[in-house]
């Protein structure tokens, strides 16, 4: 289980190493006049230096190991690199390269590792030597890990880093380029591009595992919700379902056992809705037409009114399919105002509960 989640963790730290590496860049790049890039010459007597600044950028030639000119030079590159990260780069010639293969699981303790072979690697005393390292290449089938290193005599850059930290370098790394055409950080060991890169390294892995998180909750609410409303869709239709039964039970034709029951059934289902009626008159009624005075009786509704187009009003009822056989009684009177009229009328509604339409 453990060697499963060291696997799982390498694998995640190769797949960020890509984009961190470039944003990484990318933020150098951006930020041109933070850094000062820094050559030294095979010689090892000259450094040359040149800021990225938009103003006042230009170049120096440090004269490393002249101790006597050591003032002057640090008052010199004071205004070029005071408070600015300066990125040191050694000769090719000067590196001494080393490969080893560890165990994949040794990934987490490489500075450990690598630090207690100097001895044996280095040609100089440990003391004596500058030295960094990377990984070159994980063989997860193999269960291996291959490491590069890095080393440097000390002698030929410490006059130099003196001078640059004199003169005030907010930070200073030196770089040494292989033979495969990769950099390693020397100095310091942790800091610089590689701790950079694993501040990014985290920042990403963070973010993807908040990322992930959230895609999971929200998967998790989207379920539960669906859930929910699944069983509420349930009971809506089993309510549904009762409803329409009891509303099927009361419109069902009623039945009596007894002849008087039947034929109170008969007086029922032949009565009007005065309820029913009511409601029919307002639907059909004209918006310009309105009663004065209703009168239900033996089947028959009078209407007393007052209109501003009589016989849109009895269109409207004979055409709203619950009216029938209307008609004026008497003739109209002309209102008041002269635009509309006083009207009497009779009409016979048809039947709204107990059976059909009749």
């Amino acid at each position: 289980m453990d060697l499963s989640l060291r696997t799982a963790w390498h694998t995640l730290d190769d797949w960020l190493e890509g984009p961190a590496s470039l944003m990484a860049q990318r933020w150098r790049k951006g930020r041109p006049s933070h850094v000062v890039q820094a050559r030294m010459e095979e010689s090892g007597k000259a450094v040359f230096l040149r800021s990225g600044r938009k103003r006042g950028a230009g170049e120096l030639t440090m004269a490393a190991g002249q101790h006597e000119r050591e003032q002057g030079q640090v008052e010199a590159l004071s205004s070029l690199i005071n408070g600015r990260h300066v990125e040191l780069s050694t000769p090719r010639a000067w590196v001494i390269e080393r490969r080893i293969e560890l165990p994949l699981e040794a990934g987490e303790h490489l500075d450990g590792i690598v630090a207690s072979r100097i001895a044996s690697l280095s040609p100089l005393p440990a003391q004596d030597t500058l030295y960094g390292h990377r990984v070159a290449a994980r063989d997860k089938a193999a269960t291996r890990v291959s490491v590069d290193i890095a080393l440097i005599p000390k002698g030929r850059v410490a006059a130099a880093l003196d001078i640059i930290e004199a003169a005030g370098a907010r930070s200073t790394e030196v770089i040494a380029h292989t033979s495969h055409g990769t950099t390693i950080s020397l100095y310091p060991r942790r800091t610089g591009r590689h701790g950079a890169l694993g501040r990014i390294k985290l920042v990403l892995a963070v973010a993807l595992i908040a990322a992930v998180t959230s895609a999971g909750v929200a998967l998790g609410a989207r379920t539960v919700y669906g859930m929910n409303k699944a069983a509420q869709r349930t009971e809506l239709e089993a309510r549904a379902a009762t409803a329409r039964a009891t509303i099927g039970e009361i419109m069902a034709p009623q039945e009596a056992g007894t002849a008087p029951e039947q034929a109170a059934l008969q007086i029922k289902n032949e009565a009007v809705s005065a309820l029913g009626a009511l409601d029919d008159l307002a639907e059909a009624l004209p918006a310009h037409s309105f009663a004065t005075e209703i009168t239900l009786m033996d089947g028959r509704l009078r209407l007393a009114g007052r209109t501003y187009d009589l016989p849109d009003v009895l269109t409207a009822l004979e055409s709203s399919g619950r009216f029938a056989e209307s008609a004026l009684v008497g003739p109209a009177v002309r209102g008041e105002d002269e635009r509309s009229s006083l009207f009497t009328l009779e009409t016979r509604p048809l039947i709204r509960t107990g059976g059909a339409l009749q």
